[in-house]
């Protein structure tokens, strides 16, 4: 008897489906699980009449406490099935969050009235497919690992859209590889071709207290011109001492990243995000598009090293951070360093003490103090901020936070009128601050 196309094209279907019994044949557990983070908060300047402040400095160097006057959000969804005598496992991840490269809802300064909802994330993992390891391909936010949470900025951030596996048993180690890939999603630059996508091929590996990592990255075309890099290579090293230094209890990492061509400059340890197009380190920043991120050429090199952490000591937590870079551009920016030449460099220090107090519940005072100076500012920024603080722990790991900021911020990064300036301000406001 003939089989019609339909009839065969469902027998090919069944015949797929078939392929896969030793997972279908075991009874699988299903869990849903729900996550996210979200800030919220109201900031103003006192030396405007206490009208809504911009962004008074660049948290990345000065630490966020009271400069981080824009509101946040992300849900994160994930449906995982485990089937346990085969040891596979999927998991369908989802992220949901504000709509930044489009903007919508912005009014320019840091928006206190949401915004618009994008997907950010859409991706599946696959254990037990692979030898070892997990198996993923999507959508996603991937290695952004370098984190330090008192600037809430990650110095390695390759996320795209891509495949890839995490945690591959080789040696004594574990290793990640994965091709990413991203474009311009938000661009003021004319020449800009959004298709020309960045192509990229990361590397990592785990062993101990060490991990390493390279990435390659290609473009047909630099949106700024021939002249402009379209390659580049880049590396991170870092190392994870015991405790805080190995100096008491806590936790610290140092860590060194180079790059060439476009892994200079702000694309150290970047692929093209709306995040990262606000990065420090840029000799072309301008803050406002990812196409400033590219200015870079091919014998321009980077180099940046770091040092933060957490000392526990009693009552008391601290978490300092040391930070520098240096950038040697060729010669192709009009910006150029006080002393004249064409290269830039920048550093920072910071440090946020918490007081627990022990005598009240849920209570604690929390402060930071940053200093931040680069080679093409007149003077040096910095600011304190103090922030008293309302803290419950759920017991499960979430803490959201209610706080009252005070900041006193002066230098080239201060605000006047919405302008950088060398004025000193104090900012005054309120936030709440929670992850689950």
């Amino acid at each position: 008897m003939k089989l019609s196309a339909v009839t065969k094209a469902l027998a090919a279907v069944g015949l797929t489906v078939m392929s896969i019994p030793a997972v279908q044949a075991e009874e699988a557990t299903m869990d849903f699980e729900f996550h996210g983070y979200a800030r919220a908060g109201v900031f103003s300047s006192a030396s405007n009449d206490f009208t809504q402040v911009p962004y008074a400095g660049q948290k990345e160097t000065l630490g966020r406490l009271g400069l981080e006057a824009d509101d946040f959000w992300e849900l994160a969804f994930m449906n995982r099935w485990d089937w346990s005598e085969s040891d596979k496992s999927v998991r369908i991840n989802a992220r949901l969050g504000q709509d930044n490269p489009n903007g919508n809802g912005s009014n320019g300064f840091a928006n206190i009235d949401g915004k618009a909802t994008g997907l950010i994330e859409a991706f599946v993992e696959f254990d037990g497919v692979t030898s070892s390891g997990t198996l993923w391909g999507g959508q996603r936010y991937y290695g952004r690992d370098n984190y330090i949470f008192m600037t809430d900025f990650f110095y390695t951030d390759y996320s795209g859209t891509g495949v890839g596996v995490q945690n591959m048993e080789l040696g004594n180690g574990a290793w990640d590889f994965a091709y990413i890939a991203s474009n311009q999603s938000e661009t003021s630059n004319d020449n800009a071709k959004l298709n020309e996508m960045l192509h990229a091929l990361h590397v990592r590996a785990d062993y101990g207290q060490w991990r390493i990592e390279a990435l390659a990255k290609y473009m047909a075309d630099n949106v700024n011109g021939d002249e402009y890099a379209t390659s580049g290579v880049e590396a991170n090293i870092a190392y994870n001492p015991e405790g805080f230094f190995a100096l008491g209890e806590g936790f610290s990492t140092v860590s060194l990243q180079t790059g060439m061509g476009l892994g200079s400059g702000a694309m150290l340890g970047r692929t093209f995000t709306n995040y990262n197009a606000f990065s420090p380190g840029s000799y072309a920043f301008s803050g406002d598009n990812q196409g400033e991120m590219t200015k870079v050429k091919d014998d321009d090199i980077s180099v940046r090293i770091q040092a933060y952490g957490g000392l526990f000591a009693g009552d008391w937590l601290f978490f300092p951070a040391v930070g520098y870079e240096y950038t040697d551009y060729d010669g192709i920016n009009t910006i150029r360093s006080s002393d004249g030449e064409k290269d830039y460099s920048y550093w920072y220090a910071m440090v946020r003490p918490v007081y627990t107090m022990p005598s009240i519940d849920n209570f604690v005072i929390a402060s930071e103090f940053g200093y931040t100076d680069s080679s093409i500012a007149d003077d040096a920024t910095y600011k304190a901020t103090i922030a008293p603080t309302w803290t419950v722990d759920t017991g499960f790991g979430p803490a959201p936070e209610i706080r009252l900021l005070a900041t006193y911020i002066q230098g080239s990064e201060g605000v006047s009128g919405g302008n950088p300036t060398k004025d000193s301000d104090v900012i005054v406001g309120a936030q709440i601050d929670m992850w689950w």
